[in-house]
């Protein structure tokens, strides 16, 4: 009999336990979730405070961060610079389309220096952050002139090296491939392709 009494105690003790842990563990969600609304009401009280209710606009006192990435060497360099005049009273759509307009009428001397993007990387009163991706062509073209193999830069098309194979050495397909511009990625491949043609 006794022992029937301990094995109910026990078993009424194991529910209100796990009643407990359920009324617990429900609470402690709903205190969370309040918790959670209430920061994000705030936050939305905030931005309304500091945006005063009209769209931000870049100002004299915005700081203007330019980070540079390399994509041949993906070194990123992180600058900060006077704001140019033309993005001065700027939105943030009227600064992305500016961007893109930008983008598609560069000027010679980006080119040449490899510019391939522009991002907005974030845009605020107090900070405007823009990437700038450079990039240069990198690879060979092989042609023939005066019946030599002759290597150029991909990059601005200057002659690279002559390499002193004679037209001859060469099979009608090669002699068609190298009339048409012959394009390899890199001085591996340039190399190895160099050694099959002299062979």
């Amino acid at each position: 009999m006794r022992r029937r009494y301990t094995m109910v105690c026990l078993f009424l003790c194991a529910i209100l336990f796990l009643g407990l842990m359920c009324f617990g563990s429900y609470r402690y969600a709903e205190k969370v979730t309040e918790e959670r609304l209430q920061y994000r009401k705030e936050k939305t009280n905030q931005t309304e405070q500091t945006s005063g209710g009209t769209e931000q606009k870049i100002n004299s006192d915005t700081k203007y961060i330019v980070e540079i990435y390399n994509g041949d060497s993906e070194e990123k360099v992180r600058e900060e610079r006077t704001m140019p005049s033309d993005y001065a009273g700027m939105t943030r759509k009227e600064l992305e389309s500016y961007l893109e307009k930008y983008m598609s009428d560069m000027p010679e001397e980006d080119v040449e220096e490899g510019l391939i993007d522009i991002n907005l990387v974030s845009f605020s009163r107090e900070e405007l952050v823009i990437r700038k991706t450079y990039q240069q062509e990198t690879g060979f073209i092989l042609r023939l002139v005066d019946g030599e193999v002759t290597v150029f830069s991909r990059a601005n098309e200057d002659e690279f090296e002559k390499t002193g194979i004679s037209q001859e050495l060469l099979t009608e397909e090669e002699v068609k491939a190298l009339e048409e511009g012959y394009s390899v990625d890199n001085e591996k491949d340039l190399y190895s392709i160099l050694e099959n043609f002299s062979s």
